[in-house]
């Protein structure tokens, strides 16, 4: 019988966390919990409901969400809007298997997802793991194995990095550019910044709302 693995989502706006159990609930072989809004709440939901994962904010309004993450025994991903190296590490040391830095496409949290599926599966907890098989792992959690994070670049990825050539932009741009979705475009700019390929900064515009920027690595 195939698993079903329930999430747990912890954020202080409650819509984004109704965003986030949506994407969650789309997810084949995933179901959310309801969503909670601060330390307090998660622990009861944690120690209740035990779920299989949180999702959790770093800045709660009744405490620290990288401190609640690592007193439980539960696998987490951190969520946030906070990118600097102090933060990011602080989470990794807590057991966070993942950071993802907000705002993030509905896609990359689903990849996520569909990773820490296959990552369960490879490393469940009655397997006996020999050392090529947690590699094995580590690289499909990381999105290092197979799909678009392969070593080489598919056709798509090499027109992106030709188009990117031209200087820093948008995943909507790019996309316009190259004939593609958002999301897909989008999809293969995150498994490009994820292998080192392209560096994604955050532009604040007029409205506030910070948007990714593209541009290759040199």
């Amino acid at each position: 019988m195939t698993e079903t693995i329930s999430v747990l989502v912890v954020d202080d706006d409650f819509r984004v966390g109704g965003l986030h159990q949506g994407i969650v609930d789309a997810c084949p072989g995933y179901t959310a919990l309801e969503p909670v809004r601060g330390v307090r709440a998660a622990r009861a939901a944690v120690r209740d409901l035990q779920p299989d994962l949180v999702i959790c904010d770093v800045y709660l309004p009744d405490g620290d969400g990288i401190a609640f993450v690592a007193e439980i025994e539960i696998d987490a991903f951190m969520i946030s809007a906070a990118s600097d190296g102090a933060t990011v590490r602080r989470a990794l040391r807590a057991g966070a298997l993942d950071y993802l830095i907000k705002p993030f496409e509905p896609a990359q949290l689903s990849e996520r997802l569909e990773a820490y599926r296959r990552f369960r599966t490879l490393a469940a907890e009655d397997r006996q793991l020999d050392q090529d098989a947690i590699e094995k792992a580590q690289r499909v959690l990381h999105g290092r194995d197979g799909g678009l994070a392969s070593g080489s670049r598919s056709t798509t990825e090499k027109l992106l990095i030709d188009l990117l050539q031209d200087g820093e932009t948008s995943a909507s741009l790019i996309a316009d550019r190259a004939g593609l979705s958002r999301a897909t475009a989008q999809r293969h700019l995150a498994a490009l910044a994820t292998r080192g390929d392209v560096d994604v900064t955050l532009r604040y515009g007029s409205t506030g709302r910070p948007e990714h920027r593209y541009s290759v690595r040199r």
